[in-house]
């Protein structure tokens, strides 16, 4: 199909999935076009139209129908084979939000599990999912210190005060620590 036939039948997506009427459509097509049917426009006058489909909310789909996820997403909570992994998939989330994080995907997520569980003598684990219970908690407790550590030391920049354990010497808990800033960005 050559790109003049490739324009015109995008057009005429286009205008089913904005469900323009045959009135509106032609006027479209001529205020774009300088015609009201697409076969007597040349490819710059139907590029034309095309972006202004685009304007009104038109997206083009890439080759092959759907487009493509890049990353994979995290499956449903409760699937997992230990509790764990669901709470790792949170946490991973739960920095996403709190600009920690990057990329919320599960691959991504899995790159950092490989780089956690492959200290432990050079066995590391591919899937979050494949973790066992031991290599699980591992992991769980490594990203509930980076994202305590992480919004403790924002918590210091803005001046807020950090929650402290009982004795006074390190930071308090996770939750702890979770809430504090929360509770700080909500109300300061």
């Amino acid at each position: 199909m050559d790109n003049r036939n490739r324009l015109i039948q995008l057009i005429h997506v286009g205008k089913r999935e904005l469900a323009l009427d045959d009135d509106t459509y032609r006027a479209l097509l001529f205020a774009n076009g300088e015609h009201s049917s697409c076969s007597k426009m040349n490819i710059k006058q139907l590029e034309l139209v095309l972006t202004a489909m685009e304007i009104q909310g038109f997206k083009r789909q890439g080759k092959g129908g759907k487009t493509p996820f890049k990353r994979r997403l995290s499956p449903k909570a409760g699937k997992a084979k230990h509790a764990e992994i669901d709470k790792i998939r949170a946490i991973w989330i739960i920095m996403a939000q709190h600009d920690i994080v990057r990329d919320r995907s599960e691959s991504a997520l899995d790159a950092y599990v490989r780089r956690i569980t492959n200290r432990n003598k050079g066995e590391g684990v591919e899937h979050v999912g494949w973790c066992d219970a031991n290599q699980a908690y591992t992991v769980l407790e490594s990203l509930k210190n980076w994202h305590k550590r992480e919004l403790a030391d924002r918590m210091k920049e803005a001046g807020w005060t950090v929650p402290l354990n009982r004795n006074g010497t390190g930071l308090a808990g996770y939750k702890a620590v979770i809430e504090g800033y929360e509770f700080m960005t909500v109300n300061c």
